[in-house]
């Protein structure tokens, strides 16, 4: 699959309006599968902290994932790491597995399992400790 690199909105919703507000401008370097899943699923879930590390070392989210329906079951995993305009990526990752068993199989639960997987990977991810393997200006200084 081609890997993309785009600049996306973020939405992060505000207290408990119903309506997103735009928060932040982030890069990616996804599939086109995954960003229309995330898409869908209303963004990616990065809070504004996150969004200022990603933009202030010039830095891209880098989701890696899948959103399928196994036996009937409902399956989404996601990786996630930062990397930066030279396609390197941090050493450190974030992960995450969801799975449902209890609704009938279908793709639109299974991409729910990939986002809730997706934010879950997100929060594991030592985001400071990933930017850190990088300078300011994004270059990788890690050898």
């Amino acid at each position: 699959m081609k890997k993309h690199f785009k600049k996306l909105l973020v939405a992060t919703a505000i207290g408990l309006t119903v309506s997103p507000t735009f928060a932040c401008e982030l890069n990616d370097v996804t599939t086109e599968t995954l960003r229309g899943i995330v898409n869908r699923q209303g963004g990616y879930p990065v809070s504004d902290a996150q969004c200022a590390i990603l933009n202030s070392h010039h830095l891209a989210l880098k989701v890696s994932g899948q959103a399928a329906v196994l036996g009937g079951v409902n399956i989404g995993w996601a990786l996630v790491t930062l990397q930066n305009g030279d396609r390197v990526a941090s050493t450190k990752s974030g992960t995450s597995t969801h799975i449902n068993r209890v609704d009938v199989g279908s793709q639109d639960t299974a991409n729910k399992q990939f986002h809730i997987a997706l934010q879950d990977a997100i929060d594991a991810l030592d985001w400071k400790g990933a930017a850190n393997e990088f300078s300011s200006s994004g270059k990788s200084i890690v050898h």
